[in-house]
């Protein structure tokens, strides 16, 4: 009998600490018997040399160990395996044909047993293959490489069979790795792991690219290119092997979806040798002899596009929050870039809720919580994580504790701890980073001079490129604590280097942000990058006002828009360092077609100055005009001067000369007056500057179009009637047209507009049908000829293969050409969609600003008509929405001075086009319209026009309750009961007493319900009675109103 019997029963215990304890006993207790034994250095490799050999305990323990892996109870299997491991160790006279010899029949799994059954045999064998790699004895004089070959193929078949016990075979091959070495057969085993493990090469699995790194880099004198020949390079994470690492990282395979059935909520072991070959200094060599990719394309290609690529699966999403958590050790200003990348960003701001209870949400708050803290702790990571956090944000949203998201509450955690001290030294290592990028990589991740490798120059114009987009985004985001020195320094840097390159020392160049030469020279891609940011930043600083002075409470403290505090455009002072540095020795411009700019931008930056020196001396409104006035001129001189396009410079210097023009105009004495000559009166300011910017709004920069807006607001008060017909013009103007079409106001039927339209297009795709018909003919030549039912039995026959191939090349230049006029036709529409859609911000800016001028009820009937035009017309969706929006919520005002004859002919097509809407939002809008017009009607105290207002009210009243297919309703009255004054509510009550009188009375009206909403119209104009009784002192009309419709009612 065994005397160690009782220590096999703690082996299986769930207690980590009691398992330890029984297997250091139980082998103590084996080791001791088998000393006993009298000393051989024969080793066992049968059954009966074991009993020969070994003590029984130690037989029996072998034995009971190897047939307790299989044991599913609590425990059994990682007690017995550390057991068994240890005790192959001290027990030198047991070789590895024994051990397989015995598990091998111990574990095998049959046919007729369960499921269950047959799992347990298989993490049976798994642990004891485990626990024999572990012992070491694989090592020992013996082995064979028919043993190692079963132990092999073996493990690589449960790692297919079944895909959960994938990664624990392959890490226990992994392990055999540097074992392989000892064996005078090495490079035989080596080819067997390949053929056997690795498939021959195919590498399809994260378990298997472990293995194949782990040879490779233990092995690196074998023959690799022909053992691996679809994966290129001197290393597995070569550059040419990107799209392959991508799949089989992010687990994902078109030909073999099977291999990734199983999902595990923890990163592969992969990730481990990965991070640890880009991290780790003692590895520097390594990656100076291997040349990996750097580490931000793969990062790039598996997390940014593989992990999180739009429409990426949850479980994908949680690998790439556990990889974030990865790298946050290493995170630094250099690696930020790689790191919050656009859909890492969109991550981490969509998919995750605060109080989320999900997986995903859980482990991207932790890893958001540890980014948090690296930003506190590093202000120059904190800086760039806010700026990619934020990209084109310009504010934060402060954080509500009932609804907030991961950006609001990263922002405001990392702006908490900036100051403008923390903000300067950031934009100085920015500017350091530009003018010196970081031209060596580490060879281990990590910046190491003395271990560096060179990186490409498209490498360094990123870097530099990104130094640049950070700047700028951190001189625009207002939140920021930023003054304007550090703006002026950022606009100052980035025009310096996009227009001048130094050709004597630098270090005694005038300008203090070019005296550190770039190393290496800026490239002609890097300088147009920075040109085209400068204009970027200027056009993101019309909207910016400077910091005001905290210890001053006046007016004059609070800044003006697109000015610096001084009073210095933001434009003119990146123009004034380009045209007064030039002169300057050893200074050379190499801005695109300066030579043919420079005299007019020279005469551009005085008038400039002279426009800021002369609003000094004005009042509010006229120094408002004139600085908006600066900022278009500045803003169409800065593009000019740092533009690449030798027309779109040309064409800013003409419209520059025009606002030139606008200016003069502005300044002459009495040009608020019109002439009384015969002759036509002279253009006034704010005529030429309307046609200027809606010219502006047909250019493809978005910055003049949006800054077109904000120069429009402090002119909407000097609006002429020639002023609004060009923004009249545009709004009737009909797609297509040969000329400007105005619509008639009398033209009630919007289908004879789609169906003339229909028509035309018709027309057109007849034309353009017989056109490719002309082509094809001209393509075929000679056999085209003759009837058509010889051309289609000979054609083939007539053609040879080369002529065929000569035919499908013209045929396919036909489509091609053809795809592109419809491509460039609904690029015209979008065009001309949008370019409405900017004129419609204007018509927006003067009803807000200027809702009580004689001219809106001319620009109100054009909007009136635009609406209904678009109605049905799907491409011109955007423009009806827009217009219904601004007659719904601009008319607020009550004009005065207003032409009563034109007033009234809208309200009579608004009445018109109300009784035959084509649906509910339609009469809500044309019932506003009808509102503002009435009281602006009525409060002009017009008596013939007041009348014609209540006549047309009845008529609509009638109209109602008389036709049935009317679509008026009560509520079209209620609107404009809501906005008359109590006094000019007696109208609509007389209107409300006829219809009870007319239509309140059995089969008067056309049907029950309209009879019906006769008393509704008087409930409506009765429940306004309060609002009259408390505004009016004399009521007696009201009261002798009130009686006539409960009399008739």
């Amino acid at each position: 009998m065994p005397t160690t019997l009782e220590f096999y029963w703690d082996l299986a215990s769930l207690d980590e600490s009691k398992r330890i304890e029984a297997a250091a006993q139980l082998i103590s207790a084996l080791c001791k018997f088998q000393a006993e034994m009298p000393a051989t250095t024969s080793v066992a490799t049968t059954e009966e040399e074991l009993n020969r050999i070994c003590a029984g305990d130690v037989t029996y323990g072998i034995k009971r160990l190897i047939k307790g892996l299989a044991s599913p109870r609590d425990g059994a299997r990682q007690g017995y395996s550390i057991a068994l491991s240890e005790l192959l160790a001290r027990v030198p006279c047991i070789s590895v044909k024994l051990v397989l010899d015995l598990l091998w029949r111990s574990t095998e799994a049959t046919k007729q047993m369960k499921g269950q059954e047959q799992r347990d045999m298989r993490f049976g064998r798994i642990f004891g293959l485990m626990a024999l790699v572990q012992s070491g004895i694989i090592t020992r004089a013996g082995t064979t490489a028919v043993e190692m070959r079963k132990i092999v193929m073996e493990l690589a078949a449960i790692g297919a069979k079944k895909s959960y016990l994938r990664e624990i075979s392959y890490v226990t091959l992994t392990s055999l790795v540097p074992m392989l070495g000892k064996f005078a057969f090495r490079d035989e085993l080596i080819t067997m792991f390949v053929a056997v493990a690795l498939d021959k090469g195919a590498i399809e699995t994260p378990d298997e690219l472990l293995l194949a790194m782990r040879l490779r880099r233990a092995y690196p004198g074998y023959d690799w290119y022909s053992a691996l020949p679809q994966w290129q390079g001197r290393h597995m994470l070569g550059a040419k092997n990107v799209g392959r690492l991508g799949s089989v990282l992010c687990e994902q395979s078109v030909e073999h979806p099977g291999l990734f059935s199983t999902w595990h909520p923890q990163l592969h072991r992969v990730w481990d040798e990965i991070f640890d070959l880009y991290f780790n200094r003692a590895r520097a060599d390594e990656v100076a002899n291997a040349m990996p990719m750097e580490f931000e394309l793969l990062w790039e290609r598996v997390v940014e596009n593989g992990l999180f690529a739009p429409g990426a699966s949850q479980f994908r999403r949680y690998w790439g929050f556990l990889l974030l958590e990865r790298l946050l050790p290493h995170l630094s200003e250099d690696t930020v870039p790689s790191m919050m990348t656009p859909n890492i960003v969109r991550a981490m701001s969509d998919n995750i809720s605060v109080k989320g209870k999900s997986a995903l949400a859980k482990v991207g708050m932790r890893t958001a919580e540890r980014l948090s803290e690296v930003c506190e702790s590093n202000t120059k990571v904190g800086l760039a994580v806010l700026t990619h956090l934020l990209n084109q944000k310009n504010t934060i949203q402060p954080v509500d504790a009932a609804k907030t998201n991961l950006r609001s509450m990263m922002a405001n955690r990392i702006v908490a701890k900036l100051d403008s001290e923390a903000i300067v030294g950031y934009v100085t290592y920015l500017q350091q980073l530009f003018a010196a990028p970081r031209r060596v990589r580490s060879k281990s991740g990590v910046a190491d001079a003395q271990t560096a490798v060179n990186v490409s120059d498209k490498s360094i114009e990123k870097q530099r490129a990104w130094a640049v987009d950070q700047m700028i985004r951190v001189a625009r985001f207002g939140q920021l604590p930023i003054t304007d020195e550090l703006t002026g320094s950022v606009l100052r840097f980035v025009a310096a280097h996009a227009a001048f390159t130094v050709t004597g020392d630098t270090k005694k160049c005038s300008v203090v942000e070019l005296r550190d030469a770039p190393v290496p020279e800026l490239s002609a891609a890097t300088r147009d990058y920075c040109a085209l940011a400068l204009v970027n930043l200027v056009g993101e600083l019309n909207r910016h006002v400077s910091e005001p002075n905290r210890t001053a409470s006046d007016a004059e403290t609070r800044g003006l828009a697109g000015h610096a505090r001084d009073g210095t455009a933001w434009p003119t002072a990146a123009l004034a360092l380009v045209l007064d540095t030039k002169r300057k020795r050893g200074m050379q411009v190499v801005l695109h077609g300066f030579e043919e700019t420079q005299e007019p931008l020279t005469k551009l930056l005085a008038q400039l100055r002279e426009m800021a020196q002369a609003a000094s001396g004005l009042e509010a409104a006229a120094a408002q005009r004139v600085h908006m006035l600066e900022l278009l001129l500045g803003n169409l001189s800065v593009g000019a001067a740092f533009g690449a396009n030798p027309q779109t410079q040309a064409e800013y210097l003409e419209v520059a000369a025009e606002v030139s023009e606008c200016y003069a105009k502005l300044t002459q004495t009495g040009q608020e007056s019109d002439s009384d000559s015969d002759d036509e009166p002279e253009l006034q300011p704010v005529e030429v500057l309307t046609d200027i910017l809606i010219s502006l709004f047909t250019r493809d920069s978005s910055i003049l179009r949006r800054l077109c807006d904000q120069v429009f607001v402090p002119f909407a008060e000097l609006m002429t009637a020639r002023a609004m017909e060009s923004i009249v013009g545009v709004l009737q103007a009909r797609e297509g047209a040969d000329e400007d079409v105005v619509t008639e106001m009398d033209g009630l039927d919007a289908m004879d507009v789609d169906e003339s339209d229909t028509e035309m297009a018709d027309d057109n795709a007849g034309v353009i049908d017989e056109e490719l018909r002309r082509k094809i003919e001209e393509a075929l030549g000679s056999n085209s000829n003759g009837d058509d039912a010889a051309s289609e039995s000979g054609a083939e026959e007539s053609f040879d293969d080369e002529q065929m191939t000569v035919f499908d090349d013209k045929l396919a230049e036909i489509f091609r050409q053809k795809k592109e006029q419809k491509t460039w036709a609904r690029e015209l529409k979008l065009s001309f969609v949008n370019f409405k859609l900017r004129v419609l911000d204007l018509a927006d800016v003067f009803l807000t600003r200027q809702g009580d001028n004689a001219l809106a009820i001319q620009l109100v009937a054009a909007l009136v008509d635009l609406a209904r035009t678009t109605n049905k017309d799907t491409r011109n969706r955007a423009v009806h929405e827009r217009a219904v929006s601004i007659l719904n919520g601009r008319l607020t005002k009550i004009p005065a001075g207003f032409d009563q004859t034109e007033a009234l002919k809208l309200l009579e097509v608004v009445h018109e086009r109300a009784r035959r809407a084509s649906d509910q939002r339609e009469l809500e809008m044309l019932a506003g319209v009808a509102a503002f017009i009435g009281r602006a009607v009525l409060e002009s105290g017009d008596v013939e026009a007041s009348a014609r207002v209540h006549e047309l009210n009845a008529e609509s009243v009638r109209d109602f309750m008389g036709r049935k297919a009317s679509q008026m309703q009560v509520g079209f009255f209620r609107a404009a009961m809501a906005k008359q004054r109590a006094g000019l509510l007696s109208g609509l009550w007389t209107v409300a007493a006829d219809a009870v009188a007319e239509f309140g009375r059995p089969q008067r009206a056309v049907n029950v319900y309209r009879q019906v909403q006769a008393y509704a119209l008087a409930d409506s104009v009765l429940a306004t009675a309060p609002r009259v009784a408390s505004e009016l002192t004399d009521t007696s009309e009201f009261i002798v109103l009130t009686e006539r419709v409960l009399r008739e009612s």
